[in-house]
């Protein structure tokens, strides 16, 4: 991970993760889950599954959605000719 985190030493957990490094945090995370989960530290997996539940709430909230269709378009789609 090449970027600067945010924050400092003392920011809250999960916070000093920048917003376009959020979905390689959640592998990041899903991948340390499932390591310590066949080690047998289950108290560091479930730390990492909650980290990685954080991430993907932030991501929800502050990536950019994909563009969706709305009924406006949708309805303005089908009224128009195919063209030929």
């Amino acid at each position: 991970m090449g970027s600067i985190l945010n924050g400092n030493k003392y920011s809250p957990e999960g916070s000093r993760v920048p917003t376009d490094l959020l979905p390689p945090a959640i592998r990041y995370e899903a991948a340390r889950a499932a390591i310590f989960e066949e080690w047998g530290n289950f108290v560091r997996a479930n730390d990492c599954l909650r980290l990685k539940r954080y991430y993907e709430r932030r991501a929800m909230q502050e990536c950019i959605p994909p563009p969706c269709i709305t009924v406006e378009m949708a309805k303005g789609f089908l009224a128009t000719e195919p063209q030929t």
